[in-house]
């Protein structure tokens, strides 16, 4: 059975003390203190004095300290009625720890205090997990939270695309991003968007794997003129990892900065008027699409003069909408 966890104690951290300095390992520590060897890594390396090395009497303090400040929520009631105010509003705890200091308010929290407390009993019991940004039930643990090591081959970032594709001068330019609804595992639409005619083809996968979500990219691609596939940009999706199979020249956004794709940033925001985040992704199919598709490639857009993406991809004439629909 697994024990529960306690505190580290002031006498064991005078135990850890005396065999650190007789330059005990670790796991020796460990073992005489009954505590998991990571445990022992992480009071010396997180309660190091920077002058003196690991403390035991200051550490305590400083261990105190923390405690007391997480708990100060439970004691100030005016504080938490802040807070969680702010919370129901929509803040993020950065935004209400940053509003306070900003203020210069003697009420001062930490935004990691805000999370911690959130998922204590009392936070839980007051449904605090719901109101935080990502709305998780649980904490990750910080090890999740850390950003995934680049597994893009041989990527060009987009600082090194040519003007002439920024400039949306000639056609043949694409951008390209995935559209996910109620489960981040579940059928998910490719959204594929011509930067200079705003032209839109969508794809509908029945998975996120690099190798679904490309292989539906290059399908679209194949059935195309040569001429007018030049490029593609996307973000640093681990779906577009394998992109070396379409063999164009790809370009990829800085971590974290899709708006620079904002051609189809843009469609993404119009598309979700015919399919919302709530969509039952379990209903996508591209019978269902091709018909979005159709209907949004004819529309005029203003950014074309009010020309359709349709006409000015493949540079045809105003269609007679009237004439057609009688």
């Amino acid at each position: 059975m697994t024990k529960n966890y306690t505190r580290i104690s002031l006498k064991e951290r005078e135990i850890i003390y005396k065999f650190h300095l007789e330059k005990k390992s670790l796991s020796e520590i460990a073992k005489i203190t009954g505590r998991n060897k990571s445990s022992i890594s992480r009071e010396l390396t997180r309660c190091k004095d920077s002058d003196l090395g690991y403390i035991p009497d200051k550490t305590e303090t400083q261990s105190r300290q923390r405690q007391q400040r997480h708990k100060q929520l439970f004691s100030n009631e005016k504080l938490l009625a802040f807070v969680s105010e702010k919370l129901h509003k929509g803040w993020s705890p950065e935004q209400i720890s940053g509003r306070l200091k900003l203020e210069k308010n003697p009420l001062q929290i930490s935004h990691e205090t805000i999370y911690k407390f959130s998922y204590s009993k009392a936070g839980k019991a007051l449904g605090w997990p719901k109101l935080l940004p990502r709305k998780q039930p649980t904490r990750r643990k910080k090890l999740d939270r850390k950003p995934k090591k680049e597994i893009i081959p041989n990527l060009i970032p987009i600082s090194d695309r040519p003007a002439i594709i920024d400039g949306r001068s000639e056609i043949g330019h694409w951008e390209g991003d995935l559209v996910i609804f109620t489960s981040f595992k579940s059928n998910n639409l490719t959204t594929l968007v011509e930067r200079k005619s705003r032209f839109a083809k969508l794809v509908c996968n029945y998975g996120k794997t690099t190798a679904v979500v490309v292989k539906g990219i290059s399908n679209v691609f194949e059935r195309m003129p040569k001429t007018s596939v030049e490029s593609i940009t996307f973000d640093r999706g681990t779906e577009f990892c394998s992109y070396e199979k379409l063999g164009i020249k790809t370009y990829f956004c800085e971590p974290h900065s899709p708006w620079q794709k904002g051609g189809v940033e843009n469609f993404n925001g119009r598309i979700r008027r015919f399919l919302p985040k709530s969509f039952d992704h379990k209903l996508l199919s591209q019978d269902l699409v091709n018909t979005i598709e159709n209907t949004m490639n004819n529309q005029p857009r203003k950014c074309l003069d009010f020309r359709t993406p349709f006409e000015v991809f493949y540079d045809t004439g105003i269609i007679d909408f009237v004439a057609l629909e009688s």
